[in-house]
């Protein structure tokens, strides 16, 4: 299967932030970053001790460069309705590991084709990665989204249900997500350990504008 032209399935993997980023605008960076979820300019402002028109310009700055997002407020009462910020996702501290070991054994199995015995190869492979990642410590769903932070994916959980808003190995999923997307299968269940007989994780690649959509049933 080789999906093309799609407009929906999540973004590239950002590669780090710019350079070029200012202090100021840097710093209400972090705090979204920190907040973990939507923040008002007034919030923004009192977390920094500093002046709503002053947050609100380096605001319009980290949205204009797609490093937060820009959302309105459901309407209460009268009144404009606030615009509520939230930090998009940040580089991953080993997107750029993940994605040259996995290009590299990936082109290779693109050039066995997509039988079955390949995408079963591609989700070996990446659980052999995923368990060499994988830790004992903590809950099990915060050092998964974490490690999916890491490597790139953006990932905002719902429940059992793990947005992953962008994808750092994009162009090849386009082109071969059945190779591309059981690699990323079996990363999960390497990093949690998950046996055979246990609920299948579900994976559907571009499953919406802006992701795809990780399923990670409870452990029986």
């Amino acid at each position: 299967m080789t999906v093309k032209n799609t407009t929906a399935g999540p973004a590239p993997a950002p590669e780090g932030d710019p350079v070029d980023l200012g202090a100021a605008a840097r710093a209400v960076l972090d705090v979204l970053r920190e907040a973990g979820g939507s923040l008002r300019v007034s919030d923004v402002a009192e977390r920094m001790g500093t002046h709503d028109n002053t947050v609100r310009t380096h605001l319009a700055q980290l949205v204009e460069r797609r490093l937060a997002t820009a959302t309105t407020a459901p309407a209460q009462g009268r009144g404009r309705p606030a615009t509520l910020y939230e930090a998009g996702p940040r580089p991953g501290a080993r997107t750029a590991e993940y994605r040259a070991l996995t290009s590299a054994f990936a082109a290779d199995l693109i050039a066995h084709g997509d039988g079955p015995e390949v995408r079963t190869r591609a989700r070996s492979i990446g659980r052999a990665w995923g368990e060499q990642m994988r830790t004992a410590d903590g809950d099990a769903s915060a050092r998964l989204d974490a490690t999916l932070a890491d490597l790139g994916f953006g990932p905002v959980r719902e429940g059992e249900v793990v947005r992953l808003r962008t994808c750092p190995l994009l162009e090849a999923a386009l082109e071969h997500p059945e190779v591309i997307c059981q690699v990323h299968l079996g990363l999960v269940a390497g990093t949690l350990g998950r046996r055979e007989e246990d609920p299948p994780i579900e994976l559907t690649p571009f499953a919406e504008p802006g992701a795809c959509l990780l399923r990670v049933p409870a452990e029986r």
